[in-house]
């Protein structure tokens, strides 16, 4: 998803510097806890619960890497 934003703010909509690194970071970010609201009645707790975490920690990479390569 960042790079499809980054693509698309870069090229479509001529975004440059902390607006395109602003809109790249947002996309970077990971899922939100409302993911939960999509596992009703305790279904899905887990996968939901996982999705979050790995999310999580996958995106502290990630944020680093395009704060380096965009900003």
């Amino acid at each position: 998803m960042p790079a499809v934003v980054w693509v698309l703010g870069r090229f479509v909509f001529g975004l440059e510097g902390q607006h395109l690194l602003a809109s790249v970071i947002m996309a970077a970010l990971p899922t939100a806890q409302n993911v939960f609201r999509f596992a009703p009645y305790g279904r899905g707790m887990t996968v939901a619960r996982d999705v979050i975490l790995c999310t999580t920690v996958l995106s502290v990479g990630a944020l680093v890497v395009i704060a380096w390569l965009v900003g």
